[in-house]
């Protein structure tokens, strides 16, 4: 009997998906934390870019940017999509 399983799924897939995108933002921006807490050859993304930058902006910066902000953007899109395709507007 998997049917109550995927209920359960299907009810907590937009909390799921919202904890997800908000640790993956949280991430990009506790760079002092990830600084500090990144042990001996460990390199994290914002430890990385924050290095490119200190030693100027190369074309590798802008296209990183650009490719966090899509993908961003199209995660909170289909995030919304998600949520909100089962309801009727009124």
């Amino acid at each position: 009997d998997l049917f109550p399983f995927a209920m359960l799924m299907v009810l907590l897939a937009p909390g799921i998906l919202a904890g997800g995108l908000l640790a993956f933002t949280l991430s990009i921006d506790d760079f002092v934390m990830s600084f500090f807490v990144a042990g001996p050859g460990s390199t994290t993304l914002p430890i990385k870019i924050y290095s490119m930058i200190k030693y100027g902006a190369p074309p590798l910066i802008n296209a990183l940017s650009t490719i966090l902000l899509v993908v961003t953007f199209l995660a909170v899109t289909i995030s919304h999509y998600l949520t909100h395709r089962g309801r009727q507007t009124a």
